[in-house]
């Protein structure tokens, strides 16, 4: 059965649960995850949530990934230039759903939004995994992401530095149909 997954922006409510999932020892494995308190969380998604996504905004905004409505993880996407329409992308999903290309398609509803000239209007999409995390390369490179080499020792990830890969998508390549879906 294939599921149906969805994105919606996440909230304060969505607090207690974004924290079970950065929990899960296996979110902490190939990224640098900061420790928030229950109260700390709910306060930065509020902030996030109070601009609309338009291209006017340039901060970071979640979503919280659903799976047959029911949460399954999360995903970002932070503006780091909107003079030159660039942004970042991450997403970790929960451990009970992997492997079932729900971050994929996920990634590809936050693509269509990114792109999108009457949404964020932005022209290229960034992420970074780590070299050992396989399963995120297949994700970006399903969605179109080019592999753009080794950024060495760029994180430091539970207290060892760790080489990524660097990922790019250009919206010339999605709307050209050059990106799979």
């Amino acid at each position: 059965m294939t599921s149906s997954v969805t994105i919606r922006r996440a909230t304060a409510a969505d607090a207690e649960f974004l924290l079970g999932v950065r929990s899960e020892p296996s979110a902490s494995r190939f990224q640098p995850l900061r420790s928030y308190a229950l109260e700390r969380l709910h306060n930065i998604l509020l902030s996030r949530t109070s601009d609309p996504l338009d291209a006017s905004f340039s901060a970071k905004a979640q979503w919280v990934i659903e799976s047959n409505a029911i949460p399954a993880g999360w995903i970002t996407l932070d503006i780091t230039s909107r003079e030159h329409g660039v942004a970042s992308v991450g997403y970790t999903v929960a451990e009970e759903f992997r492997g079932q290309r729900v971050a994929s398609r996920a990634l590809a509803l936050v693509i269509a939004a990114a792109f999108d000239a009457g949404e964020l209007d932005l022209s290229r999409l960034e992420a970074v995994a780590a070299v050992e995390n396989v399963a995120s390369h297949r994700v970006l490179t399903r969605n179109g992401f080019r592999d753009e080499r080794i950024a060495k020792g760029l994180l430091v990830i539970n207290g060892v530095r760790v080489d990524h890969l660097r990922f790019g998508l250009l919206r010339p390549d999605v709307v050209s149909g050059r990106c799979p879906s």
